[in-house]
C-alpha cells in the first residue's frame, strides 16, 4: 500500500459544530487529506483549506487536490519535501481574513515561481 493511516480527523458538518472537531491521536503525524487523488507522476497539485473544498475541486476539475490538516494556519513542515516535486501548485484558500493572511506566507514556503493563487471571491 502507498498510504498509511497516521491520524483521523473527526469533524461535524456545519460551521456551528466546529467545536466538535478533534484529531485522533491528538499528537499524530500531520498529513494532507486527499493524497489518494494524487498520482505518483503528478506535476500539478491544488491545495485547499478544507476537506470539502479538496473534494469539490477534484470532482469538478479532475486535478489532484489535497487539503491542509488544520485549515489556513497550518502547512506542516513534514510535507514540504514532497511538495517540492511539483512543477505547479494552485493554492486555493478561503476568501476570509485568515485565508488571505496566510496565502502569501504559504506561497513563500512553497516557492513563488511554482505557486499560483486562486481568487475565490464569494
Amino acid at each position: 500500500d502507498r498510504y498509511q493511516r497516521t491520524r483521523i480527523k473527526i469533524r461535524a458538518i456545519g460551521k456551528d459544530n466546529k467545536h466538535h472537531q478533534r484529531m485522533q491521536p491528538s499528537n499524530g503525524l500531520k498529513g494532507l487529506f486527499g493524497l489518494n487523488t494524487v498520482p505518483e507522476d503528478a506535476t500539478i497539485l491544488v491545495i485547499t483549506e478544507g476537506e470539502f473544498d479538496a473534494m469539490a475541486v477534484y470532482q469538478a476539475t479532475g486535478l489532484p487536490a489535497v487539503s491542509l490538516p488544520n485549515g489556513a494556519t497550518n502547512l506542516p513542515l513534514e510535507v514540504l519535501p514532497w511538495l517540492e516535486s511539483f512543477e505547479r501548485i494552485y493554492l486555493w484558500m478561503d476568501a476570509d481574513e485568515v485565508g488571505k493572511a496566510n496565502t502569501d506566507i504559504f506561497a513563500q514556503k512553497l516557492g513563488i515561481n511554482i505557486t499560483f493563487l486562486v481568487n475565490s471571491q464569494r
